[in-house]
């Protein structure tokens, strides 16, 4: 697999899987060849994809409540939608920041809410995001957010 690690913010981008066997032009005009057949593309990728071996408790929770937030609706149920959904990390503890305002008006000034939902090592990754979307669900959750900035 051939990584791009060109963009301006550090990230990596995977090309696309219609560019199998040929090359890649990344955004800033270089190309890149990309080796091998499509079958050993794919199972490289899945193989990645699978791999969550790196992840720390706060990306799994970040990741599963990603997931989790997408299906429910809890925030919909509100008129709410989610912005973003993103781990930080500081000393000693971690945290997920749940972004979200109005369906209607996104990043509304004024109207944008963070809740900061701790998480913790010993505790599977999937009660907290559970615990997470059950509050949500039973109340309104500007009430245990705050507005951003």
């Amino acid at each position: 697999m051939t990584w791009c690690a060109e963009r301006p913010d550090g990230q990596v981008e995977i090309p696309s899987p219609t560019h199998r066997g040929t090359t890649w032009k990344c955004r800033w005009g270089r190309t890149a060849p990309i080796p091998g057949d499509a079958a050993a593309y794919d199972a490289e990728l899945a193989r990645g994809v699978a791999d969550l071996s790196w992840e720390e408790p706060v990306d799994s929770v970040a990741r599963l409540m990603r997931l989790e937030l997408a299906a429910s609706g809890c925030f919909q149920r509100w008129g709410w939608g989610v912005n973003t959904v993103h781990p930080l990390r500081s000393q000693g503890s971690a945290q997920v920041r749940v972004h979200f305002s109005p369906l209607e008006a996104p990043y509304a000034n004024g109207r944008t809410f963070v809740h900061e939902v701790a998480v913790a090592r010993d505790v599977p990754a999937e009660e907290q995001v559970r615990r997470f979307v059950d509050m949500v669900a039973a109340d309104d959750p500007r009430g245990t957010a705050r507005t951003l900035g």
